[in-house]
């Protein structure tokens, strides 16, 4: 399997179908499966002229644009490891980023972001822009077909993409992840969700976020098309139902926090959705309450499932079909059900042992390589299964703690400060480290949950010498964090409250902060 890859596995997807819409953009305008081979072999062969080779990464600013989409195709078939960057990041944050990442290439497909540009000067990195004529020019004069054995030389071993995601550390942790991986994920979607070819599925998730991973591969990858939803329509709740049900989308997947925020604007009705067959959610806890909401207005005519799945593992390795009996259960959360077939797993206690109730460990052909750039982080998370004496089998911690009842998994909380926040994976600490690297903050804590209508909220307990206005207090703390990162309040106290251990009570300012 490790000869096959994914520019492979897209040549012979559009090979079946060239003429098949691909792609439906928010503007109202299309792309077909040959114009986005056509493109992606073009700027393939535009990169191989700047030396680029197998493993190198390359950055990509990218706002869901033709351009963008293909030329996270051509890094595929050059064997090339991108990584889609968020622009909205605070400048340090992009910084860390591209030290860890170390990109050979960074390739925008519009005005290159001033944040971008400057770290490219600072560090020399080479860059272009689709934006630029002379390198749009160049891109249009390049061959629309690769010379053979280019696409076959990759292997499927090869890493495919780093995701970033929030660390402990307060620096974030790239996810590296192998073609192999992802065709594994692309196989086990399209039997999950029974994908049928008139399927159309809704890239609601920004391409540097983790549920991006279902939304363009299980797509394209496919043969499926994909509504891709911008940035602008993405924030008028309006236009968004308007192009879903404009395009004709089958299949919706987001963070709950979506769902819940157009369930109390009041958007969701029979007459929305008309074309979802399926409702697909996850990347947070979707309150059981709220989620009846949703599911007594459309699952007579469409199914409903919870998802779960760390990065790690290539973005899921459970779905659990909701049904009316999962409302009748005692439990405040839908079950995680059970582990997807391509995976193996264990749930272990803390000396490593078999337990009903334990963290989950997952094994299999979808985990991450490990982290980029990152071996104390990688070796401390990706380790030998305990219980395999006759062989080393590697095995990834996920940090969750679960139960496992009637043959079904149920979380039941974090080993660590890790959250989820609006679907974003975030480290407490990461948060904290931002706060404290404000000069007039003695002390801080951080602590997430949910307000009693159902949204996610993170709260910061600050000790100051003199108070600071909100505003003043998220102005500064965006130099370092992005916004989905800056506490939507900010408690500030003379001195933090403590346990009998001497720590923070952090147990104590979650109750003060009216969150569950």
């Amino acid at each position: 399997m490790y000869r096959y890859n994914l520019g492979q596995q897209f040549e012979a997807v559009c090979a079946k179908q060239p003429d098949k819409t691909a792609i439906y953009f928010s503007d109202g305008t299309q792309a077909s499966f040959e114009q986005l081979n056509a493109l992606s072999n073009q700027i393939a062969a535009s990169l191989a002229q700047r030396d680029l080779s197998a493993g190198q990464v390359v950055a990509l600013q990218n706002d869901k644009t033709l351009f963008g989409f293909s030329a996270m195709l051509a890094c595929l078939k050059r064997g090339l490891v991108y990584t889609n960057l968020d622009t909205a990041n605070p400048r340090a944050r992009l910084a860390r980023i591209f030290e860890t990442a170390r990109p050979a290439f960074v390739l925008s497909d519009s005005a290159t972001d001033p944040q971008v540009s400057d770290l490219c000067r600072e560090m020399n990195l080479p860059c272009a822009s689709y934006a630029d004529p002379a390198f749009s020019a160049e891109i249009a004069k390049q061959p629309e077909t690769l010379p053979p054995g280019w696409i076959a030389a990759v292997s499927g071993a090869n890493p495919a993409y780093i995701m970033f995601t929030s660390g402990s550390t307060g620096t974030p942790k790239g996810v590296v992840i192998r073609h192999a991986s992802i065709l594994n994920f692309i196989r086990w979607g399209k039997t999950a969700y029974a994908l049928r070819d008139d399927d159309i599925l809704t890239g609601v998730n920004p391409v540097y976020f983790d549920n991006s991973v279902f939304d363009f591969y299980c797509a394209l990858f496919n043969g499926i098309a994909m509504g891709s939803v911008s940035r602008e329509t993405l924030s008028q709740p309006k236009a968004l139902l308007d192009f879903v049900d404009r395009v004709g989308c089958t299949l919706w997947f987001s963070v709950p926090s979506l769902l819940i925020y157009l369930t109390n604007l009041k958007l969701l009705h029979r007459d929305v959705f008309k074309s979802i067959r399926c409702f697909t959610f996850g990347g947070e806890a979707y309150p059981k309450a709220l989620l009846k909401k949703c599911f007594d207005l459309y699952a007579d005519r469409a199914q409903f499932f919870n998802v779960y799945g760390p990065t790690e593992g290539t973005c899921i390795c459970s779905a659990h079909p909701v049904s009316a009996a999962d409302f009748e259960e005692e439990e405040t959360l839908v079950t995680l059900g059970h582990i997807a077939p391509n995976f193996d797993y264990l749930v272990l206690d803390e000396t490593d042992q078999p337990a009903r109730t334990g963290q989950l460990c997952l094994m299999g052909e979808q985990l991450a390589l490990g982290y980029y750039n990152d071996p104390d982080r990688t070796s401390a998370a990706f380790v030998p299964n305990p219980l395999n004496r006759a062989y080393t089998q590697m095995m990834y911690k996920t940090g969750d703690w679960v139960e496992e009842k009637n043959g079904r998994l149920y979380f039941r909380g974090r080993m660590d400060n890790q959250v989820k926040h609006m679907g974003y994976r975030i480290e407490l600490e990461e948060i904290e480290a931002g706060l404290a690297k404000l000069p007039y903050i003695k002390q801080c804590a951080v602590v997430h949950g949910k307000t009693d209508t159902g949204f996610s909220r993170l709260t910061a307990w600050i000790a100051v010498e003199t108070p600071r206005v909100q505003k003043q207090l998220r102005e500064d703390l965006r130099r370092f964090l992005p916004d989905y990162m800056i506490p939507n309040t900010f408690e500030q106290v003379d001195e933090l409250p403590k346990n009998p251990n001497g720590k923070v009570d952090r147990v104590h300012l979650k109750t003060l902060s009216n969150l569950v």
